[in-house]
């Protein structure tokens, strides 16, 4: 399972949140709290591999293009975060976590025999083939302890952050002014549910003259 420097990290979370990256730093969650039990039960095993009382925490980014799914699974109402993967990727190295991309398969692939070769460390970076649009590049911390250090962000090492397509018309101009007067950030809206250039093509057709 080869490792490679991603072009871009995008990271989905809530605007309550990314107030809380952007003051504290990133916190890795706890796998067991995921909505997909079928990814948690890929960092249990890890972490009864590892040994008694081992606990992770891991955080996720994605390098693939924006999907109505990453919105939906991460972040109805919130914001994607894209950060300069070069000096994200330094961050990550420096606290010394397991971090690679994931690998997507399907369940007759995860044999026995493919989970003894691949090694322990490389079993949390297993994930079921319906995610594959997502691209994922994931980072993990263990140990004995609950708590993980965090990632520690500056505004400097982030691209822009871009407001989900759900959020209402008449509060993301709002809460766009907020962001980039506090932060001194570039905000942006997804353009993913209405695209001025597409809907333009449509509405500029006209039936040909007979």
């Amino acid at each position: 399972m080869g490792n490679k420097t991603p072009k871009f990290l995008k990271h989905y979370t809530t605007i309550e949140y990314l107030h809380k990256i952007l003051a504290e730093g990133l916190k890795l969650g706890n796998p067991e709290n995921w909505p997909d039990k079928n990814d948690s039960a890929a960092l249990r095993a890890f972490c009864r591999l590892k040994g008694e009382g081992i606990e992770a925490r891991a955080i996720c980014f994605a390098e693939g293009e924006e999907m109505m799914h990453n919105w939906i699974e991460h972040a109805q109402n919130g914001c994607c975060i894209e950060f300069k993967e070069e000096e994200l990727l330094k961050k990550i190295k420096s606290l010394n976590f397991l971090s690679k991309f994931v690998q997507y398969k399907s369940a007759k692939d995860v044999t026995k025999s493919y989970l003894e070769k691949i090694g322990t460390n490389n079993i949390p970076f297993i994930k079921r083939r319906p995610y594959k649009c997502e691209k994922e590049y994931r980072a993990i911390w263990y140990g004995t302890t609950k708590e993980s250090p965090k990632i520690p962000i500056d505004k400097s090492i982030i691209k822009w952050i871009t407001l989900s397509p759900e959020i209402p018309q008449d509060k993301r101009e709002k809460l766009k002014s907020e962001l980039e007067n506090k932060y001194d950030i570039k905000v942006k809206f997804s353009n993913l549910l209405v695209c001025k250039d597409w809907i333009s093509k449509f509405d500029n057709l006209k039936p040909k003259k007979t």
